[in-house]
């Protein structure tokens, strides 16, 4: 199966290659060639699975030998649990920005994922075996604690989507309190004075700040903070439909309109609603956040706030750039601005 090669020092080491790596998955040495090198037509779970049995039969050589070249750039998905990667529609968007703004500077992006279950020092090995140019993270699921394997690397890095404001790195993020500041005024304009808020139940920063800026949005205008108006649902479709039922169940009466986290729940919880003959937006308006083209496919259309992908990946490169030609010594945190897109889901207050 293997080619047994014994070194200057006397042990025994495996020497693995790609079909031994396929055999132990259970799956061709085609699927496991074409995830070393990166190429399209390997499932991301495949590809994480691939790369975890490399790891864990110490061969990280293959990495090396799969194409992965020096001067690449690593686009880095962190992943907690993944229910916001897997389920969250911008972060296409913004792969497809980044790839984009990173070949126009002469570099190749390939794409890693990095799952917290890992213990620390297979993180980082995984990391130093690639060891990238620089490194672009996707850092939504990441928490301050996490950043210790990147900071170990002595390599450049942009993180995205996490504002990490206790810690001088670069990143790049989302004005949040803007966003949900433009949603509520715009209701507010409309004649609405009785505010609900949709709310993930997984619990990242982004997602916090939103929550924040409502409150306060809230107490800028005079208004109360009522808990029960927090209609909190799970991420996943199924979870989104059945907590939005729910909520219907046991509030009879309820706000004139709803903010929330993200359009995916904006339109599932229209969908839901619709289910339950709950009219959008003649009984309820609803604002989503982030203008990905699902609020065009839902009947209503959904009012949301827009931000830019592609403005996004095209900042965390040239940030990255600077850092990689030593152009720059200090941090810098960006933040993207956010505009209001007005679609079919509110309803005006006479």
């Amino acid at each position: 199966m293997c080619k047994v090669e014994e070194n200057l020092g006397g042990t025994i080491n495996m020497k693995y290659k790609a079909k031994d790596i396929a055999r132990e998955l259970g799956v061709s040495p085609a699927t496991v060639s074409l995830a070393l090198n990166n190429k399209p037509g390997v499932g991301e779970e495949k590809r994480e699975e691939i790369m975890k049995k490399i790891i864990e039969l110490d061969c990280e050589y293959l990495l090396k030998d799969g194409g992965v070249k020096r001067g690449d750039i690593g686009f880095v998905i962190y992943k907690c649990g993944g229910a916001i990667v897997d389920e969250y529609p911008f972060f296409n968007y913004l792969s497809e920005s980044l790839n984009k703004a990173i070949e126009k500077n002469n570099y190749t992006m390939t794409m890693m994922y990095l799952d917290k279950s890992m213990p620390l020092n297979e993180r980082y090995v995984a990391l130093e075996n690639f060891r990238y140019a620089g490194y672009i993270v996707y850092a939504v699921e990441m928490y301050p604690e996490d950043m210790e394997v990147f900071s170990k690397l002595n390599v450049p890095c942009v993180f995205i989507d996490n504002p990490f404001p206790t810690l001088a790195v670069d990143t790049v993020t989302v004005d949040n309190y803007l966003g949900i500041y433009q949603g509520f005024e715009y209701l507010y304009q409309m004649g609405h004075r009785e505010f609900g808020y949709i709310k993930s139940k997984v619990a990242i920063l982004c997602f916090e700040e939103r929550m924040q800026a409502f409150e306060d949005c809230l107490r800028r205008r005079g208004l109360t903070f009522d808990e029960e108006r927090i209609m909190e649902v799970g991420y996943m479709e199924s979870e989104t439909e059945r907590d939005v039922g729910r909520y219907l169940d046991i509030h009879a009466k309820l706000p004139t309109a709803f903010l929330a986290d993200n359009d995916l729940l904006a339109c599932r919880a229209v969908q839901a609603m619709k289910k339950r003959e709950i009219k959008v937006p003649d009984e309820v308006s609803i604002v989503g956040f982030d203008n990905r083209p699902i609020c065009s496919f839902t009947d209503p259309k959904v009012t949301t706030v827009q931000l830019s992908g592609d403005e996004m990946g095209e900042m965390a490169v040239e940030m990255l750039m600077e850092k990689m030609s030593n152009k720059r010594k200090h941090t810098v945190k960006y933040k993207l601005g956010t505009k209001l897109i007005v679609n079919e889901s509110v309803k005006e207050l006479v």
